[in-house]
């Protein structure tokens, strides 16, 4: 049996656009989770309990929702709160894929290959709005799925839970906000210190409203370059500390007027870490990640650069 295998248990709650408001025939809610007041026009999602997080521990959890779109939906924005420790994100999926509401067990490859990414969010109280006319939007049919990541760096069994508010968009005229990830899931960060690379050549233009830098708790530096028509540019130069595995540096252009990167302009992610524990920490426990997202006004979709290769995101 996977490790990760039965971590998870209970049922999924789902309030819906300000009406209803968790009771006792809710879900069981865990003493450390905040629980937001349900959105007026949007929907809230309580994920079942993980237990038995086991200390040193890296768990993506994903939980298939019973929100399955009719029409073609634009999110507006995103607030969730996650018990920590051990939580460490909150991402939006859809899927056309889809699995019985409540659904909830360690992603695998598989699964992730089936979803396509919406919006994410840090641990508690942080929302994720599109600016401007900007939405994230999901076609009709997609069932929403959360992905939830624990890792457990104490010494102690965990558990962790997530409440999640989805606003959706009033009735307007938007475009799509979409996601590229530069990255590496290959990394390996030995004990010591190291460093590590990655160089992707964009396949199509990007308009960036916003671009930020990620690592774990070990990363000690990290600077990103963009070179566009033969300059090279230093977005980031970036001596890491803790608090920026929540709270990155950031930088956000008016979608007005976006950073534009063309096909065949390049980003260079360069990332040093000094690793005191003793094993090598594989991707998860560690990352070394550019994370932007562009003006999709042509609605091409998200995409990845993972170690030089874009897939769909």
């Amino acid at each position: 049996m996977n490790k990760l295998q039965g971590l998870v248990f209970g049922s999924l709650f789902v309030v819906g656009c300000g009406t209803d408001t968790p009771g006792q025939s809710g879900p069981e809610v865990l003493p450390d989770l905040t629980v937001p007041p349900v959105p007026e026009n949007g929907v809230q999602i309580i994920t079942p309990i993980v237990t038995d997080i086991q200390p040193g521990s890296d768990n993506e959890i994903c939980t298939w929702t019973d929100v399955i779109l009719d029409k073609t939906t634009d999110i507006r924005s995103t607030l969730s709160f996650q018990t920590e420790p051990p939580g460490h994100h909150v991402v939006v999926y859809y899927t056309s894929v889809h699995q019985p509401a409540g659904t909830q067990r360690p992603c695998s490859d598989t699964d992730m290959a089936t979803f396509r990414y919406l919006t994410g969010n840090g641990t508690n109280g942080e929302i994720n709005e599109a600016p401007g006319n900007l939405v994230f939007r999901a076609p009709a049919g997609s069932q929403i799925v959360i992905n939830h990541h624990y890792l457990n760096a104490t010494e102690s069994v965990l558990k962790g839970q997530v409440a999640l508010n989805v606003n959706f968009a009033d009735p307007g005229n938007y475009v799509p906000s979409g996601a590229a990830a530069i990255v590496d899931t290959a990394i390996q960060v030995p004990i010591g210190a190291s460093s590590w690379d990655i160089h992707c050549e964009l396949q199509r233009d990007l308009k960036y409203w916003y671009f930020i830098p990620h690592m774990h708790r070990w990363g000690s530096h990290i600077t990103i370059d963009t070179t566009h028509a033969g300059e090279k540019t230093r977005m980031f130069d970036t001596i890491w500390n803790d608090a920026f595995t929540f709270h990155p540096p950031e930088k956000r252009m008016d979608p007005a007027t976006p950073m534009i990167l063309k096909q065949g302009d390049a980003i260079d992610v360069h990332c040093e870490w000094n690793n005191d524990t003793d094993k090598v920490l594989g991707f998860g426990f560690e990352m070394c990640v550019g994370f932007g997202q562009f003006v999709d006004d042509e609605q091409l979709g998200n995409v990845a650069c993972d170690g030089g290769n874009w897939v769909p995101f």
